[in-house]
Parts: C-alpha cells; sequence; structure tokens
C-alpha cells in the first residue's frame, strides 16, 4: 500500500472493511473475528477514530503480540501485516471456518461498527456456512 492509497483511506473513513485503532488493545481480537465473519477488511494501527495519525512504534513484539491475539481466536484467523510509514495495516481475510471466535463472544461486522452477535444470529451463521445442517437440528 502506497501513502497515498493510505492518505485516499483515512479520509474516507471507517467502514465495513476498514477499523483505525490508535494502538493494540483489548478490542482487538473483537475486530479481527468480526472482519473474518463477515467479508475480511484491514485494521490500521496507529490512526485514530477520527482518521488522525498517531503513529505506532512497528517493532517484533508487535507484531508477535498481533499475531498471538489472531491464533487466541477460535479458530485462528488469517492475517497479513504491512507497514506503511508509521502505520501497521493488518488485512483480515474473510474466514473459511466461519463463525470466529473472540474471547468474549462471536462478532460479524455491521457497517463500521463490529456487533455482538445473539444466539438466534449464531446458530442462522453455523447453518448458513454448513457447519451444521438446518434438517438435523432437534
Amino acid at each position: 500500500m502506497t501513502k497515498k492509497e493510505l492518505e485516499q483511506i483515512i479520509i474516507q473513513g471507517e467502514g465495513y472493511y476498514t477499523e483505525f485503532k490508535r494502538d493494540l488493545n483489548s478490542d482487538f481480537k473483537k475486530e479481527l473475528s468480526a472482519f473474518a465473519n463477515s467479508s475480511g477488511g484491514k485494521i490500521f494501527l496507529g490512526i485514530q477514530d477520527n482518521g488522525t495519525i498517531c503513529g505506532i512504534n512497528i517493532n517484533n513484539e508487535l507484531r508477535s503480540a498481533i499475531q498471538q491475539h489472531a491464533n487466541d481466536c477460535d479458530p485462528p484467523v488469517e492475517i497479513q501485516m504491512e507497514p506503511v510509514e508509521n502505520i501497521l495495516v493488518i488485512t483480515v481475510a474473510e474466514g473459511k471456518q466461519k463463525p470466529y471466535r473472540a474471547t468474549n463472544g462471536f462478532y460479524l461486522r455491521v457497517g463500521p461498527n463490529s456487533q455482538k452477535m445473539d444466539t438466534d444470529r449464531i446458530v442462522e451463521f453455523i447453518e448458513r456456512y454448513g457447519r451444521a445442517k438446518f434438517d438435523e437440528r432437534v
């Protein structure tokens, strides 16, 4: 990703495929699982919600922590990391083993937000993606 492409994304703001994070925090797994349960997307570390670039120190410790968060999801979420100056772009692939669970539950990307799924939505999700068949339900 070029700096110019990054600037265009920041101008557009957060959306269905885009999440800005100032730093690695407790919501990170939620965002990973939400993108994996949806159509995939990108998390930009070092950008505040309002689009202000604050930057982040990109080092092996940060990369390891991000990979650990992805591995802690159930099943693990597939990601790629790419630095663009002092911003780290984490690309989350659409999951092939939906649904994906974060520590605090199952999440889905709805517009620019990640929302927790309720029980009915989780059951519907499992049926839709072939993990359980409707005619096999009790």
